[in-house]
């Protein structure tokens, strides 16, 4: 039987953003067990996410430039050092 979900991070990845549902908001991958749950544009992806938050998941925003699945990687709040970083928009729900 699949786990409720109860927290997501929207993370940024270079031109595109991922959505995972995860166990824990560790920018680290100790714990975190990420799934993907949407990869796509930047806009799409945060309004993924808004929809989880309004279905009462907490989400918070991370980033990752990093190439390839970035599920494992160590992912970072300082979104202003990112590339597109004018774009990158922080949501954080619940």
């Amino acid at each position: 039987m699949p786990r409720p979900m109860k927290r997501a991070m929207l993370v940024y990845q270079a031109g595109i953003a991922n959505v995972f549902a995860v166990r824990c908001l560790n920018l680290c991958d100790y714990g975190r067990d990420a799934l993907r749950l949407y990869q796509g544009d930047f806009h799409s992806a945060r309004m993924y996410a808004v929809g989880l938050g309004a279905a009462g998941v907490v989400v918070r925003t991370a980033a990752c430039n990093m190439a390839g699945d970035i599920a494992r990687y160590r992912w970072t709040e300082d979104l202003q050092s990112q590339p597109f970083a004018e774009r990158l928009i922080e949501i954080s729900a619940n």
